[in-house]
């Protein structure tokens, strides 16, 4: 690992949330291979560092197979900035001969009190693709963000909420169907419950 390895949980610093810079001056690697009970192999590599200011990562990742052409791999990520920040990612996927399916979720949290929770999973089966999602986030000043949604079948639809932190809110959903275009509805509010222009 070099010496000035960086450890930056990409979803944390979309969010503004935490940058966790590991100059990695401390760090290990430990792998195993062995047959599992399934009648295949299981490969594990577990990676931990910490950087001179404090920070702290620690990432499993693990491959198991089954000896029928099947395979599972899970990945488990905890992260510690040194200004207090924290950030995890657990992530599962799966492949067989009759599709493959996949789930995840991050978390994280500012040094100042910030949120982002974000969870998903998507799924082919002979041919079919299906997907679902959701997030939530606040915003250290109190303003909050939560968005779910799927796509199946040729239809996508997304609905998203946000409010402000002086109490200002926004809601609305948008549908995508294959052949008929896009669908959009939304309403805004003042702090009172007023309707009032999107902008």
């Amino acid at each position: 690992m070099p010496n000035t390895a960086r450890i930056i949980f990409s979803s944390a610093i979309l969010c503004g949330l935490m940058t966790l810079q590991a100059g990695a001056t401390d760090a290990v690697r430990l792998r195993a291979l062995r047959k599992n009970a399934n009648g295949g192999v299981s490969r594990t590599v577990v990676t931990a560092a910490k950087g001179p200011e404090g920070g702290t990562g620690v990432k499993e990742r693990s491959v198991s197979t089954n000896g029928q052409g099947s395979a599972t791999r899970t990945v488990k990520s905890d992260y510690k900035g040194p200004d207090g920040g924290t950030a995890s990612r657990t992530s599962t996927g799966s492949a067989s001969s009759t599709g493959a399916a996949h789930q995840g979720a991050i978390s994280a949290t500012g040094p100042n009190g910030g949120t982002l929770n974000r969870q998903g999973s998507t799924s082919v089966s002979n041919g079919a693709v299906s997907h679902q999602g959701s997030l939530s986030g606040t915003g250290p000043n109190g303003a909050t963000v939560t968005s779910s949604g799927g796509a199946t079948n040729g239809t996508a639809t997304r609905s998203s909420q946000v409010t402000g932190a002086k109490g200002d809110s926004y809601s609305g959903t948008t549908s995508v169907t294959k052949g008929s275009g896009v669908k959009h509805t939304g309403t805004c509010k003042n702090a009172s419950g007023e309707v009032i222009p999107c902008k």
